[in-house]
């Protein structure tokens, strides 16, 4: 196995351009076409995209106390595609990017979903629940 896979095995999260482009090198596809399948996948089939990890946006301050979650500027929404999912928190200008992607057949731009990541658990959880092979450089 080459020091690349191995490393990339570990990686909890992804930006959702870099999946983007190691995905669509494995499988030999455009990453147009790559990105759309992803910005469907979240859109319609719950593939949790978020733009904040809520893990470490509300640390604790030196007393203990939790400190209020920060957003730095940008305006946030919660969203799920499906009423059982985790909702995900997302930059409300990435969101209308993935449904202009999904309803109006945009060409994806990854410079306005760069900062978005994809969790190791929840790539798996949707790629279970749609029954697709898990991308090698990943999950080999």
């Amino acid at each position: 196995m080459d020091n690349e896979r191995m490393l990339s095995q570990g990686v909890e999260t992804y930006r959702f351009s870099d999946l983007v482009t190691l995905w669509a090198r494995e499988r030999l596809e455009h990453e147009m076409t790559v990105a759309c399948a992803l910005a469907r996948a979240v859109v319609c089939d719950g593939l949790r995209l978020q733009s904040l990890d809520t893990r470490w946006a509300g640390q604790q301050n030196q007393s203990g106390a939790d400190k209020p979650m920060e957003f730095r500027g940008y305006p946030y929404v919660g969203f799920t595609a499906r009423p059982d999912s985790a909702i995900a928190i997302l930059r409300i200008s990435a969101l209308n990017h993935l449904f202009d992607i999904v309803e109006r057949a945009e060409e994806p731009d990854l410079d306005k979903l760069r900062e978005e990541f994809i969790c190791r658990d929840d790539f798996r959880a949707w790629s279970h629940q749609l029954n697709l092979p898990l991308p090698k450089f990943w999950f080999a």
